[in-house]
């Protein structure tokens, strides 16, 4: 069962998802999971089969597009970290209030992107159960410039100021198609598979973008969290690559678990075999730590 749900955050209308058990009672109080999109995604973008999955095991769901995507309120296309971050608390807000949550039995889940975000938003939330993050980074430079010589790295930030200097004097900024943001294989590949099937991929990002991800680096406060957490990696992921899992493993508290796909990439972890293999160690942490 799905039911849309909408709420503000800072001015700007929020949409969303709660997803139920068809079984579901409303004198009971259930746990419940928020699942945080990718970068550039929707909710409608491979979000339902975790939510689907996990309300079999006797959890409401929640989904919702960040503000500037999907359904949601807010300048088109405009990733922000802190922004979302704060998205997410809302959400966290909203859901308090509604009769059939437990309040005190909420954990948050994350994939990408949205990894980043969770880990940022449970250092700063005091009352999870636990989070789930999957096909994430630690640190948004080594990522982006981990593949780069020094002059491409100079080439790269002179251009990023420019572009900042120039918003400021002129209110100016460029903005591009997604699909040239997205230019690894991996990314290019799914781009192009699935741009016929979401016009919301149609979209174009910001590409001070860019700034914002070199100085996002979630492996810097993951320390601070002191709740379980299951980092799940793809093997072969090129956009977020297992390195960076395994040092937000490294740095993460006790009770802590990497779990890695083998022979998996980035977007595999969405489909197929390897989406099972994902879901099933996620319901067995959630049913474990989440309840």
């Amino acid at each position: 069962m799905e039911k849309k749900i909408e709420f503000y955050s800072e001015g700007c209308l929020i949409k969303g998802l709660l997803y139920l058990s068809d079984s579901y009672s409303e004198n009971e109080k259930y746990p419940l999971v928020i699942l945080c999109h990718g970068f550039a995604g929707f909710k409608e973008l491979f979000l339902p089969d975790f939510a689907k999955n996990f309300i079999q095991h006797g959890f409401a769901v929640l989904t919702f597009d960040y503000r500037g995507f999907g359904e949601s309120e807010g300048e088109k296309g405009k990733i922000v970290p802190e922004y979302q971050v704060r998205d997410i608390r809302n959400a966290i807000l909203y859901i308090k209030t509604l009769s059939l949550i437990d309040s005190d039995k909420i954990s948050l889940w994350g994939t990408s992107y949205g990894g980043a975000n969770v880990i940022t938003t449970a250092s700063k939330e005091c009352n999870l159960k636990c989070i789930i993050v999957q096909g994430t980074f630690g640190n948004g430079e080594r990522v982006i410039m981990g593949g780069m010589n020094s002059d491409e790295k100079e080439k790269l930030i002179n251009s990023l100021n420019k572009m900042a200097t120039k918003s400021v004097l002129k209110n100016k900024s460029l903005s591009i198609p997604l699909n040239k943001m997205l230019v690894d294989k991996q990314s290019s590949a799914f781009y192009n598979n699935y741009i016929d099937k979401f016009e919301q991929l149609k979209i174009k990002i910001p590409f001070l973008t860019n700034r914002e991800t070199l100085e996002y680096k979630p492996e810097n406060i993951i320390s601070n969290i002191n709740i379980p957490i299951l980092i799940t990696a793809a093997e072969s992921d090129i956009v977020n690559p297992l390195e960076e899992s395994k040092i937000l493993y490294e740095k993460a508290n006790e009770p802590k678990e990497l779990q890695i796909i083998k022979n998996a990439e980035h977007y595999d972890l969405y489909i197929g075999s390897y989406f099972e293999e994902v879901i099933e160690k996620q319901i067995t942490w959630l049913k474990k730590y989440g309840v």
